[in-house]
């Protein structure tokens, strides 16, 4: 029997009238066949081509990878698995020869052939060349409709990444101490998400302290001294066993202003009317523009989207911008993520992931949001 990813993954190939998906996207890879690669680097040096699979109409898949992800690949769902040499360290390894002579092998292997789906902004133009798909369909808007609701397998999954997000937010509200830097502070949320998971993580995601930085949003965690009373933001998105996390959570260290405390009830607000009024059917538009009518009438406004989707890769469709017009479906799950920002006194924002259940909605791994932190 069909992984139901996998069978999702298959009937978006024929609902484009393809006989075979070609996926060079690691998170599409990961989500129809299982395999996580690691993405800390890019695509390996010791890789001739990006990790590719196909899959045909029926479900019949098969992988290439290069022997750096020998284990992840051997334990994937593909039928056909070649492992290319890649690494070698005694001689000269041929890594694009071998990449190019295991797509012929796994061509000849399936019978790989006629009309192709592709995902145009991967698909290297070597890589279509050899296998004759110089014109192929474009298997995007399927796939991300397909992957846009969670299986059962899935939703343990998202837990599991959102959990571990929690565990984080909690190291922050436990490290975050004046005198120290916010890489020594994210130092200690990262081995803590790790620890919960067991595994080493990439983690994307912001982390921010003092008002300058807070106000503008977004940014890697830096040298920079955090020091008493500074608001801090910490939007951590950890990627589990080929799944991601996602979280916010912004306190000041310290006693905060009635100018932060009033940026922290807008947030918070906003995020409770999110869970008031999910549900299946609400267009993602709607939400959004719910959530910026929320913060716009404490006289405040947020410079992006008030959240995404997210899956095997950090952000799905649907976002919650003004021109989605998807509905929320049952099986979603959800980023929320509503901010307030001023530039004389930093910013907020606070997220949490939701799913969208069978009448409303959920948050998955809630965690407490606390406006401040004692120093």
């Amino acid at each position: 029997m069909l992984d139901e990813r996998l069978q999702r993954a298959a009937e978006a190939v024929k609902s484009v009238g393809c006989d075979w998906a070609i996926l060079t996207n690691f998170d599409s890879i990961c989500y129809a066949l299982g395999h996580v690669p690691s993405i800390e680097t890019a695509i390996s040096p010791f890789a001739g081509g990006p990790t590719t699979a196909f899959v045909r109409a029926d479900g019949v898949c098969g992988l290439i990878a290069p022997n750096v992800e020998s284990a992840a690949a051997q334990a994937s769902r593909a039928d056909e698995k070649i492992i290319y040499e890649g690494f070698a360290y005694d001689h000269r390894a041929d890594i694009v020869g071998n990449y190019t002579a295991a797509i012929e092998q796994m061509k000849a292997r399936l019978g790989i052939g006629g009309v192709f789906g592709a995902e145009p902004e991967t698909l290297p133009a070597r890589l279509a060349a050899s296998l004759g798909a110089d014109q192929t369909v474009d298997i995007t808007e399927p796939l991300r409709r397909a992957r846009s609701t969670k299986t059962a397998e899935e939703k343990e999954l998202m837990e599991r990444a959102a959990t571990a997000a929690a565990r984080g937010q909690q190291a922050f509200y436990e490290w975050a101490r004046p005198g120290r830097t916010e890489l020594d502070v994210f130092a200690q949320i990262r081995a803590a998400m790790e620890n919960f998971a067991g595994e080493r993580m990439a983690v994307a995601g912001d982390f921010l302290s003092g008002k300058e930085r807070t106000a503008g949003g977004v940014g890697w965690p830096i040298s920079r001294v955090i020091n008493l009373n500074d608001p801090l933001i910490s939007d951590l998105a950890p990627r589990v066993s080929g799944y991601w996390g996602d979280s916010c959570a912004s306190s000041v260290l310290g006693t905060p202003q009635d100018g932060y405390l009033k940026l922290f009830s807008t947030a918070k607000r906003a995020l409770d009317r999110a869970l008031e009024i999910m549900r299946p059917g609400i267009l993602a538009a709607d939400l959004d523009a719910e959530l910026r009518r929320s913060v716009g009438a404490a006289g405040y406004a947020y410079p992006h989207h008030s959240g995404h989707s997210i899956g095997a890769s950090v952000h799905e469709w649907p976002r919650l911008t003004p021109y989605e017009r998807a509905p929320l479906q049952e099986g979603m799950f959800i980023m929320v993520e509503p901010a307030a920002y001023d530039p004389d006194i930093g910013g907020v924002r606070l997220e949490w992931m939701i799913e969208i259940t069978a009448t409303g909605c959920r948050p998955a791994a809630p965690f407490e949001h606390y406006a401040s932190i004692a120093a």
